[in-house]
């Protein structure tokens, strides 16, 4: 995980280790004044971090039908987002090659962020999360 260039709307990571991607973490996703209705990364998650959710989800194939990426910590523990999301998306990346970027979400928040059964029975076979946790997130309580 590289650093590759600091750039006026964030800084540029890569390159993926599964498929050599990049990835950029935006300013507005961080800074509260910058597009104020974003959802925001906690301060606590550092942008390594926030790329290394990224590369997880990607070498794991954390990717919806529709062609997203999604993350979530052991047990759904890790608080992602400032407003208490412990989800992070990202979303199909447009403008091959690049670069992808993301944000922590929740459907407590916006309905439109439920997580995809598919990733929910993928995260319960490989003991990501159990199944107390994956009722929640069916019923988009999470």
């Amino acid at each position: 995980m590289a650093q590759l260039a600091v750039e006026p709307d964030g800084i540029l990571f890569g390159y993926t280790a599964c498929k050599q991607r990049t990835y950029k973490s935006l300013n507005y996703h961080r800074q509260p004044n910058l597009k104020p209705k974003k959802t925001k990364w906690d301060s606590s998650i550092s942008r390594d971090d926030e790329f290394g959710y990224f590369d997880q989800s990607e070498s794991k194939a954390w990717l919806s039908s529709s062609g997203d990426y999604w993350w979530v910590s052991k047990e759904a523990k890790t608080t992602v987002g400032l407003a208490g999301e412990r989800l992070a998306f990202f979303p199909p990346c447009n403008n091959h090659p690049g670069p992808w970027h993301g944000y922590p979400v929740s459907a407590l928040s916006d309905r439109n962020y439920e997580v995809p059964d598919e990733l929910i029975k993928k995260w319960e076979e490989d003991e990501t999360i159990d199944d107390l946790i994956a009722g929640r997130m069916r019923k988009g309580k999470l």
